[in-house]
């Protein structure tokens, strides 16, 4: 039987919709909504207000074919309007858990609710140091223990860090380091695993992309394989497959390929043989790949650049790096 976190009717929010499933078996009285964005890919500029940038995530998430654009843009409307009417319920709740994924959405709807604050005040935090997703309604429910009302410390902080994440150069989140986080404990991770996103020196590669190559290179030679591989050397793992897919993809794809054999590319429309015999593809570094996982060749001096990290757009001409050894960033030449 489901429990109530108090007497009322209760909102819970939550990263997506596998944790949001579970949190509604395991209580009743309480409604629950998904946040769904994979914040850590594509734009997060600045904008005039929240709703221009849910307009610009669809935009983005429609052009990776993940959904209809205009589907999404309804998805994320139907999302927001749920969040404007926080006042109806007598608590709001958020459960997160401690990998990226989770953080900046936490840091996100925080910085909302400092721009919107609740009348009475009953805004709480769960911040769960496993992930929601697997856990069953019973298992779930152990992670309530650690409710705590949110502070004006979080608040104050998700919104310095919200902003950071927001800037067209990347030094204001890099600064966040040099800061005291510990009123988000699981925040100084997530901002240096998000750095470890742009191009290191010396290779060109993302975190990401250095783990993709580095367990071909060790004979993980399959896609099914190399997910789980690339998953494991992460402190807390955070990237779905589907973004993976697309990582996988631009290493196989155009003139500076690093990887060879890929059969196709991945689409969340592919027909289930298509997608069994991509899964299966029998993946190799080329000479270009070996060359740049040993640091003897610049990725991005060799592909097209053209990414997002927060609000920063990286280009070929606005190349923005993380050198992980000295915790430095370097400015573009």
């Amino acid at each position: 039987m489901g429990r109530s976190l108090q007497p009322g009717y209760d909102l819970i929010i939550t990263n997506g919709d596998c944790a949001g499933e579970v949190l509604r078996k395991a209580y009743t009285g309480t409604e629950v909504l998904p946040w769904r964005d994979v914040l850590h890919e594509g734009p997060v500029p600045l904008t005039d207000s929240h709703e221009e940038l849910s307009e610009t995530r669809a935009d983005f998430l429609g052009r990776r074919n993940w959904e209809d654009r205009a589907a999404l843009l309804e998805n994320f409307k139907a999302r927001d309007l749920g969040l404007a009417h926080h006042e109806t319920f007598q608590s709001v709740t958020l459960w997160f858990e401690h990998d990226l994924y989770d953080q900046l959405q936490l840091i996100q709807i925080l910085d909302w609710f400092a721009a919107n604050p609740r009348g009475d005040g009953a805004l709480w935090l769960i911040q769960a140091m496993d992930f929601l997703g697997p856990q069953s309604a019973e298992s779930i429910t152990k992670f309530a223990k650690d409710r705590n009302p949110v502070s004006a410390a979080q608040l104050t902080l998700a919104r310095t860090a919200w902003l950071a994440f927001r800037q067209p150069a990347p030094e204001a989140w890099a600064g966040l380091l040099t800061q005291d986080l510990s009123a988000l404990p699981c925040l100084e991770q997530a901002v240096r695993r998000m750095l470890q996103e742009l191009p290191a020196p010396g290779s060109g590669l993302s975190r990401t992309q250095h783990q993709i190559l580095m367990a071909i290179n060790e004979g993980v030679g399959e896609p099914r394989r190399l997910f789980g591989a690339s998953q494991e050397l992460e402190e807390a793992a955070f990237m779905g497959d589907w973004s993976f897919w697309g990582w996988l993809d631009g290493l196989a794809s155009g003139s500076g390929r690093l990887i060879e054999g890929l059969e196709g590319y991945f689409s969340p429309a592919l027909a289930e043989e298509e997608f069994k015999a991509y899964l299966a593809s029998p993946l190799r570094l080329n000479t270009l790949g070996l060359q740049v996982l040993a640091g003897g060749a610049d990725y991005t001096k060799k592909a097209p650049i053209d990414r997002w990290v927060g609000g920063t757009h990286l280009t070929n001409d606005n190349l923005w790096r993380w050198d992980d050894e000295t915790g430095a960033l370097v400015a573009p030449a």
